[in-house]
């Protein structure tokens, strides 16, 4: 079910006023813009984005960071305010509809606290906030070793803001719950539903510090051609591991940033664990940059490593009639890699930026991953390999 219309209604019917009211109302409008494109050295595999993009055939594919984003954001009065924000980039269904990556209504329960009801974004990262506008990053994209452990990008719910001053610097504490729905590569969806979390952040001066912690329980319903030929050679008990409802997750994380103007320092680690439907595994990032007038060099480091595989690695032994399929769809689930990335950002005028950056990925042993076999999705052979990535992009903010 396609909610954005929902959401969109919730808004409108806050707006709706008598005449002399609507005159009063506070309108603001924004938007946000990138066109990338990532090539890939390599014949059988291709770059992906888990849960942002559709991987595609085309060396350079834009699909990874293209992205146009509107908002709308209307101060009712005093206390209350409404947000909507629309989307449009290439789904992992392979299409660009449109949708409601943010649409609230926002009441200001007091001077440091106030409430929020609608489509949100789900705070799983120091960086959820922004993760779509590009243009307020140094880098081209977020590091998928962290930013593809999670790829739930919307929270249907509520959630609450407190802001309020510790000591020299500022503190906000976001508790939420709701759920969330993404697709899935290939065909199908995943959800969380009974989400509920808490996120925290201090800002003092140029430093800024994030931690995180939700659970909720998943589901995986996977609908592609590949998983029922793959699925129908599998015990019903195996089966019921790759897909269905009700299984516990939980997602943690904890990052700094530190930006005087001139140095810019950033880290973040993340894990996420899952009982069934997906992987569990945890990343870390290191970033560094420097500003140098309207130009930012940039050096990263990423890891992500495999805590556990969804289907057990001793079942090959119990099936050894299905062991190659066993391990060649773990394999397709692992996206455990290290990278190193360096880059160039250059502001040519105050409000669009260029960047370029080289990442260098270093797949592990039984993983693809960040990439997707270009044929045969459970092929072997096509792990610990090494990838040479050349990204571009324009980003604008308006």
């Amino acid at each position: 079910m396609n909610r954005t219309p929902l959401l969109a209604a919730i808004l409108l019917t806050a707006v709706h006023a008598p005449a002399a009211a609507a005159q009063a109302l506070d309108w603001q409008f924004s938007g946000f813009a990138t066109l990338g494109a990532v090539y890939t050295r390599s014949d059988d595999l291709r770059f992906a984005r888990i849960g942002t993009d559709a991987p595609g055939g085309h060396n350079p594919d834009t699909g990874p960071d293209s992205i146009l984003g509107l908002q709308a954001g209307i101060r009712l009065d005093e206390r209350n305010t409404a947000v909507l924000q629309l989307v449009t980039r290439e789904t992992p269904r392979n299409d660009y509809r449109p949708r409601a990556a943010l649409a609230f209504l926002s009441h200001q329960l007091g001077p440091e606290l106030s409430a929020r009801i609608g489509r949100l974004r789900t705070p799983f990262f120091m960086l959820s906030d922004s993760i779509d506008i590009n243009y307020s990053r140094p880098w081209v994209r977020p590091p998928v070793e962290v930013y593809g452990l999670n790829p739930f990008p919307d929270l249907d719910g509520a959630d609450l803001l407190y802001r309020t001053r510790l000591g020299a610097g500022n503190l906000e504490v976001h508790p939420y719950v709701g759920a969330s729905r993404t697709p899935v590569i290939g065909g199908g969806e995943a959800r969380l539903s009974r989400l509920r979390g808490i996120s925290l952040m201090y800002d003092r001066g140029p430093l800024t510090l994030s931690a995180g912690h939700a659970v909720a329980h998943l589901a995986v319903h996977r609908d592609s051609a590949e998983f029922r030929d793959f699925a129908a050679n599998l015990p019903p008990s195996l089966r019921e591991r790759m897909s269905g409802s009700g299984a516990h997750a939980s997602f943690s994380s904890i990052g700094f940033q530190w930006d005087d103007g001139r140095w810019l320092l950033s880290g973040e680690i993340a894990r996420n664990t899952a009982a069934r439907f997906s992987n569990s595994a945890r990343g870390v990032y290191l970033m560094a940059g420097y500003r140098d007038g309207r130009l930012t060099p940039y050096f990263g480091l990423a890891r992500q490593h495999q805590d556990r595989t969804l289907l057990p690695a001793g079942l090959a032994a119990t099936y050894p009639e299905l062991g190659g399929l066993i391990d060649g769809f773990n394999r397709s689930r692992n996206q455990a890699q290290r990278s190193v990335t360096a880059g160039l950002r250059w502001d040519f005028t105050p409000h669009t930026a260029l960047k370029a950056e080289f990442t260098h990925v270093r797949t592990d042993r039984g993983a693809f991953g960040s990439f997707i076999p270009r044929g045969d999705a459970f092929a072997p052979g096509l792990d610990e390999r090494s990838m040479n990535l050349l990204s571009l992009s324009v980003d604008v903010v308006f």
